[in-house]
């Protein structure tokens, strides 16, 4: 895990690198080639769904002269800078890898390949909106900021939506708001929907691929606990994984054991452990608190959950962190230091996940070529992805039973899209349309039919 890899200061050589600064000059010079090469070419070189490049253009430029600036950090003193997240660079180097492919893809079957790179925009700031609104969704109480009287503090609260790079995409929002994007594109254009759409599915286990790695450098997505060593990945102090064990009461077992005490723990209510005491060692401090086998304990937070990331980071391991109450007062405390540096073993789940994804791309990539129909491409994403990711969901942990069932909204979604999968191959094979792109048949083949 590594949520940080590169931190870009706000500013260089006195002029600043985001807003109207450097990316935003760079951004307008390549803009400049790309108008200049878009005029240049004659009528007849310009193909159909080849469209204006402005508005792709000025959507960027937007992005960096507005929305970054909105989401910089700042302190006492102004702009802090960007962070450069492990989950952001792999998200970027998903999209990137992925227009690269459906570029390949689109020559072979004589698309442009700007028709490609112009519907990847709207895919990305489709599948992007689309993530982030189902993750919010699932997990309102964590970006909702409230003040005293509950009332939500809309400002605060969209900073938070907003910081996306630091993870918190849902896979299937973002295929849904990806295929609502590349949907409006394809209608504007006049496009054969399908027949694109099959194009970049490819692409979009890719992707999936990058994006899943980008999971584990942010330690979001895990698995369950392992009790294998060998399978088995521990998470530092802070880190999502962290926060959920110490929810659990999981991680006062070493803390508690130097001081004779072993106890079971209910699931964190608020900024406290309800537990029972289930051990205490001779001569400890337990035993001369009072404490017996059976005896209620509790343990209160002090800091609150972003302090409490914080202090581990700023390696402040001398502050205290929780108080240990028994019998109506404080036993003792339990310091930031005392806790364990890293969180207990879970499976990595994001790596099986993007092993999926590769193995996706490869077989979705390898089946293009035999394709009878368009859409049975992006039917059989609708098909595979779900099922592999239905066994998944087993292995992760950080999602509750929905619907009073013990499967998660994500198995739900997956049975219902395995039955449009199934429903879409079934409408490409009656419809009986040939391709709009026909792929060329490998030699071997064509060699073979042709004696």
């Amino acid at each position: 895990m590594q949520q940080t890899l590169i931190h870009i200061p706000h500013e260089f050589a006195g002029l600043p690198l985001f807003g109207f600064g450097w990316a935003l000059i760079c951004w307008c010079i390549f803009g400049g080639v790309w108008l200049t090469r878009y005029y240049m070419q004659s009528a007849s070189r310009k193909q159909e769904g080849v469209g204006h490049p402005l508005i792709p253009i000025i959507a960027i430029g937007l992005i960096i002269a507005v929305v970054v600036p909105f989401v910089e950090p700042t302190d006492s003193e102004g702009p802090t800078g960007i962070q450069i997240r492990g989950y952001g660079f792999f998200v970027l180097l998903g999209v990137s890898s992925g227009i690269l492919l459906a570029s390949i893809q689109a020559r072979r079957q004589g698309v442009h390949p700007d028709v490609v790179f112009t519907m990847t925009l709207f895919l990305f700031v489709g599948g992007v909106l689309g993530g982030r609104l189902w993750y919010v969704m699932q997990k309102w109480a964590e970006f909702a900021v409230t003040d005293s009287k509950g009332v939500v503090a809309w400002s605060d609260t969209l900073l938070k939506i907003l910081k996306f790079t630091e993870g918190g995409l849902v896979v299937y929002g973002a295929f849904v708001g990806g295929l609502i994007g590349c949907s409006i594109f394809l209608i504007r254009r006049k496009l054969p929907k399908l027949a694109t759409l099959d194009l970049i599915v490819p692409s979009l286990a890719l992707g999936m691929f990058f994006g899943r790695l980008g999971c584990f450098m942010n330690g979001c997505c895990f698995g369950g606990l392992s009790t294998d060593d060998l399978w088995g990945v521990q998470f530092p102090g802070g880190s999502p994984p962290y926060m959920q064990h110490l929810d659990q009461g999981l991680l006062f077992e070493k803390p508690l054991l130097t001081r004779g005490i072993t106890a079971d723990f209910e699931y964190r209510n608020g900024y406290r452990w309800n537990g029972v005491i289930t051990s205490v060692q001779p001569d400890s401090i337990g035993e001369q608190s009072g404490l017996r086998n059976g005896s209620p304990i509790t343990i209160n937070m002090r800091l609150l959950d972003g302090a409490f990331s914080e202090y581990f980071e700023k390696q402040l391991l001398g502050e205290t962190a929780f108080l240990l109450e028994a019998n109506g007062s404080v036993v003792d405390q339990l310091t930031v230091g005392e806790m364990p540096a890293r969180s207990l073993r879970v499976y990595p789940a994001q790596i099986y996940s993007s092993i999926n994804g590769g193995l996706l791309c490869l077989l979705l990539w390898a089946y293009f070529p035999y394709r009878k129909r368009d859409g049975q491409i992006l039917a059989l994403i609708f098909i595979l992805y779900p099922i592999t990711r239905f066994l998944l969901e087993w292995v992760r942990s950080d999602e509750l039973g929905q619907l009073g069932t013990g499967l998660t909204i994500s198995q739900l979604f997956s049975i219902l899209t395995i039955l449009f999968g199934i429903a879409l191959w079934t409408f490409t094979h009656v419809r009986g349309q040939p391709l709009a792109y026909p792929s060329q048949r490998p030699k071997e083949l064509a060699a073979t039919s042709d004696t």
